[in-house]
């Protein structure tokens, strides 16, 4: 098989840090693209999802693309393959495969095609409204054919595919060479880009926006979900932050519990409760990133959540917590407040927060547990 001239306007280039928003709009249309390919003509489809709750968001339009095309391909991360529709083939992905963290969406026939390839950054932006809107990938889109075709036959490489689907994309790729490539292709990525660039551009806007009116009304719990007395976000913050989290983006949990915190009240009053609990705060605060929160769950717990970070930096800030936590008895209130704190790194959906909880119980300085 001979591989066609490829174009060198690939848009944008690689490199280009994506947000979420602007990606489920570029797959949406290029999934578009695919609709409106001539009924009967051969046509490739290869989208890899990371996960299958992300695919079964989008089962309704992978049906209708699977009714008019040659190949329908899906990739997942799994272990047991999934109940797909009709049509829809399946290729399962390791934890630990390269492939494990693209997403993409690669359309082909001989009048045309289109591609997005992005790969997961495992980072947040801090601005987004949940950690599942703030997730950010690097990488390309192009809706030129040659594009479209080099990726197909990337991924055909890559994919440990059965012979059956190998010998149905080489079927459509045999009848993509027959046809010249399209002329003036490159002219639609003009006003693509200029709709991505808004979109990206709106979804920042929109962050920015919702992180001002968060902070000018953090007095008001029931809207900004900040506990009263200390500022620290509660637990109904962490459950809108989190909601609809897909297993793709690791999650480090540091869960510190400060016994006696809670009695300060009763022995010294309450500017000595606040002090201690804005003390405890402050010994986080400066160890960890703006994307990352802090939660206070209950009188003496305090979880802090790290997206994106990896076991061993996750252990080395509950040693760091737990001796600053320790060290508060050399200012106001002057009262000793060991803290026990315990940890893990998930991409379990919802997060283990319970599992913690009843960990710490135990008394124990540090413990992770088993990453998911």
């Amino acid at each position: 098989m001979t591989v066609p001239l490829l174009s060198a306007d690939m848009a944008p280039r690689d490199g280009t840090t994506f947000g979420k928003r602007v990606l489920v709009e570029l797959s949406h249309a290029i999934e578009r693209f695919a609709l409106a390919a001539e009924p009967g003509a051969p046509l490739l489809v290869i989208a890899l999802f990371q996960r299958l709750s992300y695919f079964e968001r989008e089962v309704s339009v992978y049906t209708d693309i699977a009714a008019r095309s040659s190949v329908t391909l899906v990739g997942l991360v799994g272990d047991v393959p999934p109940q797909l529709p009709a049509g829809v083939r399946q290729v399962l992905l390791d934890e630990g495969d390269e492939l494990a963290r693209e997403w993409s969406v690669t359309v082909l026939s001989p009048s045309g095609g289109a591609t997005l390839v992005a790969v997961d950054q495992e980072s947040v932006d801090p601005h987004a409204r949940t950690l599942e809107e703030g997730r950010r990938f690097r990488g390309h889109w192009s809706f030129v054919r040659a594009d479209a075709y080099r990726e197909a036959l990337r991924l055909r490489a890559q994919l440990r595919l059965p012979a059956e689907t190998t010998e149905a994309i080489d079927e459509v790729l045999e009848a993509v060479l027959a046809v010249p490539e399209p002329r003036q292709q490159d002219r639609w990525n003009v006003p693509l880009r200029f709709l991505a660039e808004r979109v990206d551009a709106a979804g920042r806007e929109r962050g920015e926006l919702q992180a001002r009116l968060d902070s000018a009304v953090a007095h008001l719990d029931d809207v900004a979900e900040r506990d009263a007395r200390t500022g620290l976000h509660t637990e109904k913050f962490l459950a809108r932050w989190t909601a609809g989290l897909g297993a793709g983006l690791p999650v480090g949990l540091v869960l510190v519990r400060v016994p006696g915190v809670s009695a300060l009240r009763a022995k010294y009053g309450l500017r000595a409760e606040v002090a201690a609990l804005q003390a405890v705060n402050g010994c986080v605060q400066e160890l960890i990133t703006p994307s990352d929160r802090v939660v206070r769950l209950g009188a003496e717990d305090f979880l802090v959540v790290l997206p994106s970070w990896t076991e061993s930096d996750v252990l080395a800030l509950c040693d760091r917590v737990c001796a600053r936590v320790g060290a508060l008895d050399q200012q106001y209130p002057f009262v000793a407040l060991p803290a026990v704190a315990v940890a893990t790194v998930s991409r379990e959906q919802p997060l283990p927060v319970d599992r913690l909880v009843a960990q710490v119980g135990g008394g124990r300085r540090v413990s992770l547990l088993l990453a998911t």
